[in-house]
This record gives structure tokens, sequence and C-alpha cells, in this order.
């Protein structure tokens, strides 16, 4: 399929990013992620650690034998919702029909779709102006320990158990110990 990028109006007039492909004979389709495939992405790397840095190789060596399973996260067959597919039977499907340039392709689709980047760039602003908001009304500048210091019945500071200043009889613990 020669055109892969179609742009389709978005309910509030503007517009969104949707990615055709043609992978066995079969029709997929790739959108902007809805909050469900977020959740089943993380699921599947919860345990893998992409560099900052990696390119399309890296990222498709680090999957491994996930990069099916995440292609049937993010395609979807075209005229089918994105609710309720069977990722394993999806995953099974894709994985013996879709060529290494195609997942290169999606890949890079995958980026333009979901400018995570950008996302993590504007989550990181709003964690800050929310710290700051903190930080004005309660009039903080560090934050508070969480365990204060304990103090002894006599005032005296104390890091725990304070030995005993005598052994009792027959103890063989010596005074201080």
């Amino acid at each position: 399929m020669n055109e892969r990028l179609r742009r389709n109006p978005a309910v509030d007039g503007g517009s969104i990013n949707e990615f055709k492909y043609e992978i066995g004979g079969k029709t997929y389709i790739q959108r902007p992620l809805v909050l469900g495939q977020v959740r089943q992405i993380c699921d599947l790397l919860q345990d893998v650690t992409i560099p900052g840095n990696a390119d399309m190789a890296v990222i498709i060596g680090i999957l491994g034998d996930g990069m099916p399973e995440a292609l049937a996260i993010v395609l979807t067959p075209e005229g089918q919702p994105v609710k309720g597919k069977d990722i394993p039977a999806l995953a099974e499907e894709i994985e013996f029909e879709i060529t290494g340039e195609q997942i290169m392709q999606v890949i890079d689709d995958f980026f333009s779709c979901n400018p995570i980047a950008s996302y993590l760039e504007r989550l990181t602003g709003m964690l800050n102006a929310a710290r700051k908001k903190v930080i004005k009304r309660t009039g903080l500048k560090k934050s508070a320990s969480s365990s204060p210091e304990e103090t002894s019945p006599k005032g005296m500071p104390s890091s725990g158990d304070t030995p005993p200043e005598s052994a009792s009889p027959g103890s063989d613990t010596a005074p201080g110990m």
C-alpha cells in the first residue's frame, strides 16, 4: 500500500494520525494509543529498559520475543475496535506475515502517532508546577524528614537500644556492652 498515512478529522475538528498497513493480505490500522493500549504496553514492558538513545534496531532487539505481542497491541485489524482484541491470536498472525521493513515502518510510525518524549516533557512540567504549588501553599522549602530523631525519656537523642549501665548479677555481659 503506497499511502500509509491518512489524516481523519477528530471530533473537535482537529486531526489525528492514522497509519494503514497491508500485512499478509489483511489491512491493519495504527492510531494514537488509548489508555487500554498504554496499560497493555506497560504490562508487556514492565521489566524492559529502553535507553533514551535507542534506535529501531535496539528496540527490536530489546523487545525480542515480545515484538509480536507489541505489534498486536498497537495494530488493529481494519474495522475492528481496539477493545476486545485477541492479542495472542493477533500476535501469532502478525508474527508470520509481517516483513522486517514493515516492522521498522510500524515502529517509526508509532513514535509519530505517540510523541512519548513530548508526553514525558509535559508530565514533568505538570509535576514541577504541582510541586511549586504545594511549596507555596505549605511554605515548605525542603521535604520534611519522615522519621524524626528519637529522644530518650531524659531528653537525650537516641539511635535505638541503649546498653544497660551495669550488668545484672550472674550476667556474662560487661557494663556498657
